[in-house]
């Protein structure tokens, strides 16, 4: 198991997601405290012509081979009827966060001159609860107290889970674009659980040490979890400084 955070009690985990879609191509750039990703996804107006993601910073030395088994599995699909790609793409073969890029990509492909710009922040949990919100495009969208991983505020929405069972009831309650920046802010209570640990020296806290289920993403799946590696330096705290989100400095 990894060491806890002893910061952890007085940070702000951010992450920023920009999307911009063109003719016959969407891009995608992600980055928070663990990641910072950009993804290219091109087509013909008819299928997927190419996905193309750019791994700036990961948290393990295998990340970036999971980017095989997306491009298998989507580049000539039509993108009629494409089915939901989270239960498409096998999660051990695949990068949670580039899976979601890329369903964000497929989502405005018709939409040239698009662009939308999110904003995600969630408090380290302080006395049982965590605040987290997300803003598009600058303006307030969602803000959620949530306690054991369940919301607690808004009243309306009390109960709800955040982790296992969140996207069913996301689905009935939120209709797009409250549903895309829902699941974004879903994404970003998930990873902002990191924050808890401090897996320093790297050295010492390869994959197969962290006690994750075996299957989760790619690097936590063997083969390649049996030698995935921290990369030393990946983690940034953005709590103050919000200006160096999508700069993608390794």
């Amino acid at each position: 198991m990894l060491p806890p955070n002893p910061d952890y009690g007085r940070g702000i985990f951010r992450r920023q997601v920009r999307i911009r879609a063109g003719v016959r191509e969407v891009h995608v750039d992600l980055e928070d405290s663990n990641h910072a990703f950009r993804l290219v996804l091109r087509h013909d107006g008819e299928r997927v012509t190419a996905i193309e993601p750019q791994y700036v910073r990961h948290p393990f030395t295998t990340c970036p081979e999971s980017s095989r088994f997306l491009v298998a599995t989507l580049v000539g699909r039509s993108l009629a009827g494409m089915p939901d790609i989270r239960r498409a793409l096998e999660t051990r073969y695949s990068c949670t966060h580039v899976t979601d890029m890329t369903a964000l990509a497929l989502g405005h492909v018709d939409e040239a001159g698009f662009e939308r710009l999110y904003d995600i922040a969630v408090d380290d949990e302080r006395e049982g609860r965590t605040r987290a919100r997300i803003r598009r495009d600058g303006q307030p969208v969602h803000e959620w107290i949530i306690a054991r991983h369940a919301i607690v505020e808004p009243a309306a929405l009390a109960g709800r889970p955040m982790m296992q069972g969140f996207f069913a009831w996301a689905r009935e309650t939120f209709t797009d674009p409250a549903f895309e920046a829902a699941t974004m802010l879903q994404r970003g209570y998930f990873v902002a659980q990191a924050r808890r640990s401090e897996p320093t020296p790297e050295r010492d806290h390869p994959a197969i040490g962290d006690g994750m289920p075996q299957g989760v993403c790619y690097s936590y799946s063997s083969p390649a979890v049996e030698r995935a590696t921290r990369i030393v330096g990946s983690r940034r705290d953005f709590t103050q400084d919000t200006g160096a989100l999508l700069n993608f400095e390794r």
